[in-house]
């Protein structure tokens, strides 16, 4: 339980939805100290938690009460202030060229991670990802595996392919997240592009994955 200033009194600030938040956004920060900030999750004025690693982004929603923001260390839970944080809230806003979305279900979600595990655990770098209404398609070499039986109503805003690649690891980071802490059972999936961030979202959280190139 922490404790914050508010107004010259003292708040107690629950830890209900700040632990598990954190258990959270910790595997989207950075591994590596070259860019040290994104070692730390960044606790927001609105209470939000950000978290990214400049390749996999976190926002999670009405998380804590603290009134400045800060940044926390999640494995010491050193603070830190001053810095300037990534501005997530913008870069995961979904654009105007989106070119196509769909909802997408925790059960579906359950369906997805045995098979990226799977493609994870055989250490492929990049993934295949194709879906159409009632599919979808992970491919890497020498492996195709089509999971069938979704009932996607896919809103198509453009006439393109519905195929964009990933590392494993991160979009099973975006789905384990998506089971583990939104108590919405769905969650809208928003394709803006091969190379453009693949975008999840509902009330209670919004997360970014970055396409890879793949020749």
């Amino acid at each position: 339980m922490a404790i914050a200033l508010k107004n010259n009194e003292i708040e107690v600030v629950g830890r209900e939805r700040l632990t598990p938040a954190l258990e959270v956004a910790k595997k989207f920060t950075a591994g590596s100290q070259a860019r040290p900030a994104l070692t730390y999750v960044a606790l927001k004025e609105n209470g939000e938690i950000h978290a990214t690693d400049s390749h996999q982004a976190i926002i999670l929603k009405n998380i804590h009460s603290y009134k400045e923001e800060l940044l926390l260390n999640h494995k010491t839970l050193d603070l830190m202030k001053g810095y300037n944080y990534p501005n997530l809230s913008g870069l995961l806003e979904v654009g105007e060229n989106k070119q196509s979305s769909f909802s997408l279900s925790k059960e579906d979600a359950l369906q997805l991670i045995p098979a990226i595990k799977f493609i994870k655990a055989n250490k492929f770098l990049a993934m295949k990802f194709s879906f159409t209404n009632d599919s979808i398609v992970l491919s890497v070499p020498g492996i195709n595996l089509k999971l069938d039986g979704f009932e996607f109503d896919i809103n198509q805003h453009k006439d393109a392919e519905n195929t964009l690649a990933f590392t494993p690891g991160y979009l099973l980071n975006a789905l384990e997240a998506f089971i583990k802490f939104s108590s919405n059972e769905n969650i809208t999936v928003h394709h803006q592009g091969a190379l453009r961030i693949f975008i999840f979202e509902n009330e209670e959280m919004t997360i970014g994955v970055l396409p890879r190139r793949v020749y």
